[in-house]
């Protein structure tokens, strides 16, 4: 199991406000559901040299860090059959792996691979006890009073509506430990901050349709979704009488969002992550777009 999230903040750094806004609105924040979707069987058996291969408990799979297909992006997160392998599917809705094993939560970001804890609406997954769900059912479910870095308000009959609302005080923004080792050494828990958009590519955001060509793209290339895993805490003594305890961040997790299938014959698959075109036009803005 990856190590729970510390809420002592390391030092301070400079992803600014706007990147924070894009980030929250991302897709992957705001997905009711998942899509689930078979995608085209991809030929996956011979793999090119990887930093590091992660077997899965899903038979016949594995994972790899290796460079990724997308011009400059660096590393990407790649999938492969197992040698011996003739074929597998990953079916939708799959916890593939961790995005980092150590983190912590802070109120300003730090480096390029901040994920804030941030709902709009209560209808957004979440992992718990193993489950995705909706975090309005997540709440509801679990009979929790609170949840961090949020407002809660209940309302309807039997109080079962659910609404949240991030307040501007606390901690909810996470970041991976400084200093983190190479690819190399890395294991499940750590690989999905390498998985790359695959939907973008440079001049889309001057098109007249971007959102629709980005959208389209997105649905053909990308089969991830990141989803945040919560953890329910017992009641304070004397916390003010709370009959629930508080929901709490306790990692990041990639899902996939639709059936990825793999069949003998060709080379590793890169998995692509959905990360909305705001987040990339406020890069943009930011003249942090070569």
């Amino acid at each position: 199991r990856l190590s729970p999230i510390s809420f002592s903040a390391p030092p301070r750094s400079s992803l600014t406000a706007r990147v924070l806004e894009a980030m929250i609105l991302l897709p992957f924040l705001d997905q009711p559901l998942l899509l689930r979707a078979c995608a085209p069987r991809h030929p996956a058996a011979v793999r090119a040299s990887a930093a590091v291969e992660v077997p899965l408990e899903l038979p016949g799979v594995t994972l790899a860090v290796q460079d990724s297909r997308l011009p400059g992006a660096g590393q990407g997160l790649f999938v492969s059959l197992a040698d011996g392998a003739d074929s597998a599917t990953i079916s939708s809705g799959e916890v593939l792996c961790g995005y980092c094993d150590e983190s912590t939560l802070v109120d300003e970001a730090t480096g390029d691979k901040a994920v804030p804890f941030a709902f709009g609406d209560a209808q957004k997954l979440v992992l718990l006890a193993g489950e995705l769900m909706p975090l309005q059912r997540a709440i509801a479910g679990s009979g929790a009073s609170s949840l961090h870095g949020h407002a809660v308000r209940r309302y309807g009959p039997g109080d079962a509506g659910v609404s949240v609302v991030p307040d501007s005080l606390t901690q909810r923004i996470l970041v991976p430990w400084p200093g983190a080792p190479p690819a190399s050494e890395l294991g499940r828990g750590s690989l999905g901050q390498f998985a790359n958009d695959l939907a973008f590519e440079r001049g889309l955001l001057g098109r007249r349709h971007a959102a629709l060509e980005y959208e389209t793209a997105s649905a053909a290339s990308n089969s991830l979704s990141l989803v945040w895993e919560l953890t329910l805490l017992p009641p304070r003594r004397g916390g003010g009488g709370a009959a629930g305890g508080m929901l709490v961040p306790s990692r990041v997790v990639l899902v996939t969002s639709r059936d990825i299938s793999l069949t003998a014959g060709g080379s590793a698959v890169e998995l692509g992550c959905h990360y909305g075109l705001q987040y990339w036009r406020v890069l943009q803005e930011l003249g942090w777009l070569a």
